[in-house]
């Protein structure tokens, strides 16, 4: 019995010290992911693809890859936010042509273990779904970019329905929420991240002046704080940064850069968090693709993206 509770105990440490990939490179160089998400019950990360039209499937501990869904499958269109629910079991990805007027912006919802659509929610119209959060009753949030509005799928409900609009947050890109589900943070490009409440659908902190926040656009909440990738501000370099909130979470104090201007980060796009990790999608592509035709420009100057893992405190 007591050399069995020894093996327990040596089987537990090996787990505790698991060691994961200090970096990931994808297979294919032009799949140009634009989302990513983790599953911690699947141990695997997901990731949308722009150029593909598809939804990549990444081992954590192998780096091994394979398709969650082919090339346009369900009629999937070009990939933006995803969303793993692990307590449900489920998947959910946007897809959506920004540059095509007038076109189709879609949430899908997978089941996570056999792949099957399993519901499907259009926005016809001059409508960009671009990046998307969860509370913890299931509604899902969902940023449009070109409404400059916030709209929310109830959860159970089969539509989205408009939550929020308004100038104060234009353009908005990423989004996050805090631990008691009681404030959005959302990106807005030109305004810095501004902080929604979401009962009183009242804002609550003042537009950015200073670029601490502004071209924000992957952006979640870890820890009692914010952290982000900048990659749209006029005369700042790509970088990962943590923008620090006041006691009350209503407000940004301060930032932090965590990695910024390396041949890495190359038009990095959107993260997610995988226990203490963060892992960004590095040098996306993104730059070198036309989004009208949907091909590149410089095929020559395409590289195999890399996630870049970091250490979170």
């Amino acid at each position: 019995m007591r050399y069995l509770t020894i093996f327990s105990c040596l089987l537990i440490l090996l787990g505790c010290n698991e060691k994961y990939p200090s970096e990931y490179i994808l297979n294919e160089k032009e799949l140009v992911p634009e989302g990513i998400a983790y599953s911690e019950k699947r141990d695997a990360l997901y990731l949308t693809s722009v150029a593909k039209s598809k939804i990549v499937e990444v081992d954590r501990k192998t780096g091994k890859q394979k398709n969650f869904i082919n090339e346009h499958q369900f009629g999937y269109s070009p990939g933006a936010g995803i969303y793993v629910d692990d307590d449900r079991g489920q998947l959910h990805a946007i897809g959506g042509y920004y540059l095509m007027k007038d076109s189709l912006s879609s949430l899908y919802t997978f089941d996570l273990a056999t792949k099957k659509l399993l519901n499907r929610y259009d926005l016809s119209g001059e409508h960009f779904l671009n990046d998307m959060v969860m509370d913890k009753e299931g509604n899902i949030f969902l940023t449009d970019s070109k409404d400059a509005s916030i709209y929310k799928l109830r959860y159970g409900s089969d539509s989205l329905e408009k939550f929020y609009k308004s100038t104060e947050i234009e353009f908005p890109n990423g989004i996050a929420i805090s631990n008691d589900n009681s404030k959005l943070y959302i990106a807005s490009i030109p305004n810095g991240v501004r902080i929604l409440d979401i009962s009183s659908k009242t804002i609550l902190n003042e537009q950015d002046t200073l670029g601490i926040s502004q071209g924000i656009d992957g952006l979640e909440f870890y820890k009692g704080h914010l952290y982000g990738i900048q990659n749209s501000k006029a005369g700042n370099p790509f970088n990962f940064r943590k923008l620090i909130l006041n006691d009350s979470q209503d407000a940004i104090e301060a930032m932090d850069i965590i990695d910024s201007d390396t041949p890495d980060l190359d038009v990095p796009l959107t993260f997610c968090f995988a226990g203490n990790t963060a892992i960004v999608i590095g040098n996306s592509n993104l730059q070198h693709l036309n989004q009208e035709t949907f091909n590149f420009n410089t095929p020559e100057a395409v590289s195999n993206t890399k996630l870049l893992v970091y250490q979170i405190e």
